[in-house]
């Protein structure tokens, strides 16, 4: 018989937390967030690649984003029914309160109303920062 997953499962703050169910989950998240941090941090020397490479660094998390979700969705489809609703519950919360706050962000950044030093340093259109917001609403809701 197949074990249930619980959202315990992931969630590091609980003492039913695995760090291997946990990769099994987010562990192409994680690598969506390296390669993007990566680009992030190299920007001045991708800054001079040709247009090709620039692209496939720019596309690069997006294919692990894909595995990602169809990771979350196994996840999930394993759960019991009240677990399962919760836990879709929190991550429509999670995707559309980071929507909401990186369209937010990004219309006061235009405007010139949002300071320029969060602007400077946090790119909203960057995946790194949506995956981490997503992950604090996530756990939030």
């Amino acid at each position: 018989m197949n074990k249930i997953n619980v959202p315990e499962q992931i969630d590091f703050r609980k003492k039913e937390y695995s760090f291997r169910d946990d990769m099994r989950v987010n562990g192409w998240m994680l690598v969506a967030l390296v390669i993007s941090v990566a680009g992030e941090m190299c920007s001045d020397q991708v800054k001079a690649w040709v247009a090709p490479g620039r692209a496939l660094l720019a596309i690069a998390p997006f294919p692990a984003l894909l595995m990602w979700a169809r990771d979350l969705t196994r996840w999930v489809r394993g759960m019991d029914e009240l677990h399962r609703r919760i836990t879709l519950a929190a991550i429509v919360f999670a995707v559309s309160a980071t929507l909401f706050v990186t369209t937010l962000w990004a219309l006061l950044a235009q405007t010139g109303i949002w300071p320029h030093f969060f602007s400077n340093y946090f790119n909203p259109k960057s995946v790194w920062l949506n995956l981490a917001l997503m992950t604090t609403f996530y756990f939030h809701g």
